[in-house]
């Protein structure tokens, strides 16, 4: 294998590396790959960080649903191809033509695939992944040291796309129903990987081969794996439904007694959650956090974990655990079809952290949060129409403004149906949060949540969701006294209807200007004083 892995970056020129760009996901599906529906991945990878190399074959067993002769699959540049085949069901291997250009697979059938036909491809690769920049935001496999010299190895690849180092349908739209993970490494390190894990094997030549299968749908950049002298701790978790799984912290022997100290705290990170939007998703195969070589990212069943042991340096909780492990529910069990929806995982996933703060600590510390990331840009919509990539919708809002639309959702609803909006959104039905076996995983999108919403709630919300998550500016809220009277009315985007009410101090009373038309006056008592929305509940700015 060494011999293969010089050969190959004899032929990666520096130059080549140099000229690598930043890699994209998602966008408008090719019809050559909206042509099929990914069912299943079966990932072998020999990892050498000796070399910096990996090698390996990928089978992926898809559906046709339509008929097509000619596929499109992704992979970086960084790659030689070694074969392409299509197998057969006694699993033969028959070569198929192939070109590999630009990051994409061009695989040609020698016969039509019809539409309902299952279909399996082998994919054999090797090369050297590009290494990024600034791990987890840039893309690529991060070659680390512990500090006592130990190789600690992962990779990060949630905006550029798996295809950075396996071959795969880069879009969001599809997800495998289920994974097969093989990693041969180093006999002296751990290898942790997404689902349970199956076996071990001594191959008894330095390498050792861990088995893992992930039993669930899972989105292609949370496929994953960690590789370091790896110790565990074990807890024992009982979910609300009364089902025990393994819950297991990953540390490096140097964190152990740090991390021994601080990780119980994610044991109540789990119970709240639970409580707030139903059950932990995957309890099937597991929970686990791994220390990481970068801050953290949100792996399914296995929660990349950088933070140092520690907590945020204003609030009494480690916020990255419990923003990472919140994606398990917003990003893994409800997953988006187009970077387009990111918001749903990224807004309702930084949500959960006042949500949180406040079942622990009181409602003082969940405005004190909500204040705390009160900071948006308002350059574009948060959920904008149409196919997006990744690159072309990642920024702050889809985090902070999107928890702040959340929260004045809840505002606008009230507690009570608010709380039962929340879950659905989460779990349609209270059966779908008894099931475990990968039927209870889905993709949604805005639309459909603001369908939940308003069949619970009972109330039109197109409004409410038109203007702040379909366009870029926050609706300007106009403040004018004049005399005894106080008069308030909503300014939008394009004169957008906006009937947001919002509540008004006066002499220490709280009244709701209902703003039915987008507009109120209220009364005031002679020589009072008021404040405009006291708690600061509802997303805007201000014109006095």
């Amino acid at each position: 294998m060494k011999k293969i892995f010089v050969l190959w970056f004899i032929v990666l020129s520096a130059q080549t590396f140099a000229q690598l760009g930043k890699l994209d996901s998602g966008g408008k599906l090719s019809p050559y790959q909206a042509c099929y529906d990914v069912k299943f991945y079966d990932i072998s990878i020999r990892i050498d960080p000796a070399e910096k190399a990996i090698a390996g074959s990928v089978i992926m067993r898809a559906e046709a649903v339509k008929d097509f002769n000619k596929i499109l699959v992704d992979l970086d540049t960084t790659f030689q191809i070694e074969s392409v085949q299509m197998l057969t069901k006694d699993k033969k291997g028959i070569d198929l033509k192939f070109t590999h250009e630009g990051g994409k697979i061009w695989i040609d059938f020698s016969n039509t695939i019809k539409r309902g036909e299952i279909f399996s491809t082998k994919i054999d690769y090797a090369g050297i992944p590009r290494i990024p920049k600034r791990p987890p935001w840039d893309e690529g496999m991060v070659w680390s040291k512990t500090k006592d010299g130990k190789d600690w190895v992962t990779v990060t690849c949630q905006g550029g796309g798996a295809d950075v180092w396996w071959p795969c349908k880069d879009h969001p739209s599809d997800r495998a129903d289920s994974v097969s993970l093989h990693f041969n490494v180093p006999s002296d390190l751990i290898c942790i990987g997404s689902g349970k894990l199956k076996s071990t094997v001594n191959n008894n030549n330095g390498t050792k081969t861990w088995n893992w299968y992930v039993s669930t749908p899972i989105n292609n950049y949370c496929v994953m794996f960690y590789l370091g002298p790896y110790k565990a701790i074990d807890y024992d978790y009982t979910s609300i439904t009364g089902e025990k799984f393994p819950f297991t912290i990953w540390v490096l022997p140097d964190s152990f007694e740090k991390a021994k100290e601080h990780a119980p705290q994610f044991l109540l990170h789990m119970k709240v959650q639970e409580q707030l939007i139903g059950p932990y998703p995957f309890r099937a195969d597991k929970y686990s956090v791994v220390e990481a070589p970068h801050l953290g990212m949100e792996h399914q069943t296995a929660i990349g974990y950088g933070y140092g042991w520690k907590n945020h340096p204003q609030f009494a909780f480690d916020w990255l655990h419990h923003h990472e492990f919140s994606h398990e529910w917003w990003a893994n069990l409800v997953a988006c079809k187009d970077w387009s929806e990111f918001w749903i995982a990224e807004g309702l996933g930084t949500y959960m952290q006042p949500l949180y703060l406040e079942v622990v600590f009181g409602k003082d510390e969940y405005f004190r949060y909500m204040r705390s990331i009160k900071r948006f840009a308002n350059k574009q919509p948060v959920a904008p129409r149409g196919e997006k990539s990744s690159g072309e919708v990642y920024g702050n809002d889809i985090y902070y403004k999107g928890a702040w639309i959340v929260h004045t959702l809840r505002y606008y609803l009230g507690d009570e149906t608010f709380f039962r909006v929340l879950r659905r959104w989460a779990y349609p039905t209270e059966e779908m949060e008894k099931i475990k076996d990968g039927r209870q995983c889905r993709f949604t999108t805005t639309d459909e949540l603001l369908d939940i919403a308003e069949k619970i709630s009972g109330k039109k919300l197109d409004w409410f969701f038109e203007v702040y998550l379909r366009h870029s500016s926050l609706p300007i809220l106009n403040v004018k006294k004049d005399g005894n009277k106080v008069e308030l009315s909503w300014e939008t985007e394009n004169n957008l209807p906006f009937p947001m009410p919002v509540d008004v101090s006066i002499a220490g009373k709280t009244v709701r200007a209902e703003m039915k038309n987008g507009k109120d006056v209220i009364d005031l008592p002679e020589g009072s004083d008021f404040t405009v929305d006291p708690k600061d509940w509802v997303l805007k700015s201000v014109k006095q």
